[in-house]
């Protein structure tokens, strides 16, 4: 049995359009099958005109009135369904229902665990669209390549079979689910092309907020792939404030206490990795730092040495062997430097300092 999961808001009038459409393409092709309509409490009456229609199709509703949001209503819809595969799509006709049996084969035939239908693929396309939304589209895909392989990852419509959820954890920001299930259930995957059209009724639900929530989204995903990343980012933030705390404490010492400029600065250095270490202990490594609160800082002190031994070695190599004395170039050599250390530095931090089998 095919579940096809409709998530709905104000959708009102394309239910007497795309549910008749949905029941005729799985009776033509000999499908059984359920249209699944999860609605967010749509003050339009999306609802109860889906409701109206199962009197003569094959409709069943279910409406949320709390944790309201497109992902969060399709994965009520995985929850509901009772057929052994899914299709998700949008209730606006923009998505081919004539391209459901084309979707469901290659998952009956066991070919693979999911499709997804895409405009980029041979044979797929877009009707009518300005170069701006095909520019936005296509920017969107780039930025999810980290994550997914798809040539098309914010289609939005896509056939699953759903065992393939099965101790999956699914928390999407936004409307990308096909996105959120391909990266974190890891299945096999085939993209079918499809013909793209601007919906028939209704408003578009694409705006700014929708775009920063796929951002956020994007963000979450890489971290969920890339776990290190995101202790990575925020050690790099902390060296930042680190490098205030050294500026700080120099000035101070030398503009008020009239210290000598060499000595302010291992000053400067000690206040620096001090803070460092404390910040990245409670914040960027905060799951691996519980105990050893003295061995981890002299720990932290030897790696944070070592750094800058590796910074200025990197430094003189490049001044003497590539030509590198002159201004600007011996800036970059400085960054160059700075960017071999901080790796050390966090790789230090991380499998040494704060490391969990310490």
């Amino acid at each position: 049995m095919v579940s096809i999961i409709l998530p709905t808001y104000n959708e009102a009038l394309n239910m007497r359009l795309i549910i008749p459409s949905l029941s005729k393409v799985l009776d033509d092709a000999g499908i059984p099958g359920e249209i699944l309509v999860v609605d967010d409490s749509s003050p339009d009456g999306t609802a109860g005109i889906a409701e109206g229609l199962g009197k003569a199709y094959p409709v069943r509703v279910h409406v949320r009135k709390e944790d309201r949001g497109l992902s969060k209503a399709v994965i009520e819809g995985f929850r509901l369904a009772k057929g052994d595969i899914c299709v998700v799509m949008d209730a606006d006709l923009s998505h081919p229902v004539e391209s459901i049996p084309h979707m469901l084969q290659p998952i009956l035939d066991g070919r693979c665990d999911v499709t997804v239908g895409s405009r980029y693929v041979e044979g797929g396309g877009s009707e009518n669209w300005s170069w701006k939304r095909k520019a936005i589209s296509r920017g969107a895909g780039l930025l999810a390549k980290g994550v997914t392989s798809l040539s098309d990852p914010t289609s939005g419509f896509m056939a699953l079979r759903k065992s393939v959820l099965d101790g999956v954890k699914l928390d999407p920001l936004g409307w990308k689910i096909v996105l959120e299930v391909v990266a974190k259930a890891n299945p096999r995957v085939m993209e079918i092309p499809i013909l793209f059209s601007d919906r028939k009724e209704g408003k578009s639900k694409l705006g700014l907020l929708v775009q920063w929530d796929y951002l956020r989204h994007l963000w979450h995903l890489y971290v969920h792939t890339f776990p290190t990343l995101e202790q990575f980012i925020r050690f790099c933030l902390v060296g930042l404030t680190g490098l205030l705390v050294d500026t700080a404490v120099l000035v101070f010492l030398v503009g008020w206490v009239f210290m000598d400029p060499r000595a302010a600065a291992v000053f400067a250095f000690s206040a620096a990795v001090t803070w460092n270490y404390f910040l990245n202990r409670i914040w960027s490594f905060r799951a691996a730092a519980s105990t050893g609160l003295l061995s981890r800082y002299v720990s932290f002190i030897f790696v944070c040495v070592a750094g800058l031994g590796i910074r200025i070695s990197v430094m003189h190599m490049l001044i003497e062997y590539a030509g590198m004395a002159k201004a600007p170039w011996y800036v970059l050599a400085s960054f160059a430097g700075i960017a071999v250390a901080t790796l050390f530095n966090f790789l230090g931090s991380k499998y040494v300092v704060f490391s969990s089998r310490r």
